[in-house]
């Protein structure tokens, strides 16, 4: 047991040595340490930075998307108008405004369609409207053409030029239509 005893007070002012650092050593660990909390502030000061201008890259990325959205949905836009303007073209339409306008109506231009479901839409629109051909001649005179004189068969005319209105339901057709009834109704005063 002596043994342990002599063992174990020597072991003690080994551990106690151990422990003790020199003043040198300890300023220099303390000076590595503060080094290294300056870096890990630089470090997370330049985290902070890098994640504020990914969130700003974010936004412009976000807002570059948006608008190729827009110009995406414009450009279709434009085609669907230039391929609907042709086809009016060739149907012979005369108010091609007038007809977009209508068109707009029946079909949402801004959406991407093929040039079938265009043109059936054109042909729904000349069938639903069809005062917008160009072919059409109407009764009316022009706007500086003087009066017309009146026009024998009375009733005749009035009962044909009623039928033609209600057909086409053009406008100058109705407008014809109600000058021969007006004519007819002061022929026989």
């Amino acid at each position: 047991m002596a043994e342990n005893t002599e063992h174990s007070s020597q072991a003690e002012p080994n551990l106690d040595e151990q422990k003790l650092v020199p003043v040198g050593e300890s300023i220099k660990y303390r000076h590595r340490a503060q080094q290294a909390e300056g870096r890990v502030e630089e470090v997370e000061q330049q985290l902070k930075e890098m994640q504020s201008q990914l969130d700003a890259h974010g936004d412009q990325l976000a807002q570059a998307e948006a608008q190729r959205d827009e110009a995406a949905s414009r450009l279709v836009e434009t085609e669907n108008r230039l391929t609907a303007e042709r086809l009016m073209a060739t149907a012979g339409l005369a108010e091609t405004e007038t007809a977009m306008l209508l068109l707009s109506k029946h079909v949402d231009l801004t959406q991407a369609l093929d040039d079938g479901a265009l043109t059936d839409a054109v042909e729904e629109l000349l069938v639903d409207k069809p005062f917008l051909r160009a072919g059409q001649v109407s009764l009316l005179p022009g706007s500086t053409a003087s009066a017309k004189p009146t026009a024998p068969g009375g009733f005749g005319a009035l009962a044909d030029a009623a039928e033609r209105a209600i057909e086409t339901g053009d406008r100058r057709d109705v407008a014809e239509y109600l000058r021969l009834r007006r004519q007819n109704s002061f022929s026989y005063l």
